[in-house]
């Protein structure tokens, strides 16, 4: 991930400096990754002493303050109370509610995990996008829908809408059948709040289920680029239907908090405090 703004400043924050070890109980051998949030650790989770660490720890994304500017490698990562070592420092772009946010829905994580969705078919010439599950109904719509592999691959289709049972609708028809082993990115609609993190925490799984999604942000914007295709908004207008090979998509947001506004977390630790265990 990466800040792209601040919506009052207009420029992103600056990178400063934090005391990071990746692990919250002993030094760190673990690789984390510039782009992946940062956290504080419960503030009565003493027991090391205080510093900043991996956002995917748990409780994942409490306590959020930031995302790492650099790579902590596997070495040289120590905890405030080492025997012989002092703390390893590492570059941080903090994060406010009013910072822009640019993650991709990608392909892998920084790791090389996969990304990708499967276990959906389409019959070619139909409208009908067959998931396993989608949640509650017409959350996806205004969403999208591009193939990876398959037949179809570099099929985009925007969603006009969905039942709740898996059957979505698109707006145009697929070209060529999809089949349940074929791999798929779904982009949540422009201004959604759900999400699902990679592994890493350095942007999103592809999930077209929203009972498997979270609720930390508030979408703003999401894009596509592709090898030809400068960065720009995605518009039915313009992209539905296409077959655009190798594209990659982007969703601007501001970041929320641990779940919906009702939960009862801490998250964003510069405005809402920092919780304990």
């Amino acid at each position: 991930m990466q800040v792209v703004k601040d919506l009052i400043g207009g420029n992103k924050p600056e990178a400063i400096l934090i005391h990071y070890n990746g692990d919250l109980d002993l030094d760190s051998v673990t690789r984390r990754y510039a782009g992946s949030f940062v956290k504080l650790m419960d503030i009565d989770n003493v027991d090391n002493g205080w510093f900043f660490t991996f956002g995917g720890l748990a409780t994942a994304l409490e306590n959020t303050v930031g995302i790492l500017a650099e790579d902590q490698t596997t070495s040289g990562n120590y905890l405030p109370n080492d025997a012989d070592y002092g703390m390893a420092t590492k570059l941080m772009y903090p994060i406010f509610p009013s910072t822009v946010i640019r993650a991709e829905y990608g392909r892998t994580d920084a790791a090389g995990t996969a990304n990708t969705d499967t276990g959906a078919t389409a019959t070619a010439g139909s409208t009908t996008f067959t998931a396993a599950a989608t949640g509650t109904a017409d959350y996806t719509i205004g969403g999208w829908i591009y193939m990876v592999t398959g037949s179809a691959a570099g099929e985009l289709h925007y969603v006009t809408d969905d039942d709740g049972s898996g059957a979505v609708t698109v707006a145009t028809a697929f070209t060529n059948a999809v089949g349940a082993t074929d791999t798929f990115l779904f982009i949540w609609p422009s201004s959604t709040n759900h999400c699902r993190w990679n592994a890493t925490y350095t942007g999103f799984i592809s999930e077209i289920d929203s009972s498997a999604c979270v609720k930390n942000i508030q979408g703003l914007m999401h894009y596509i680029s592709a090898p030809g295709v400068a960065l720009e908004p995605l518009d039915r207008n313009k992209h539905d239907g296409l077959v655009i090979k190798n594209a990659k998509f982007f969703h601007d947001f501001t970041f929320c908090g641990a779940t919906d506004a009702a939960s009862t977390l801490v998250s964003l630790a510069w405005t809402r405090g920092q919780a304990a265990a």
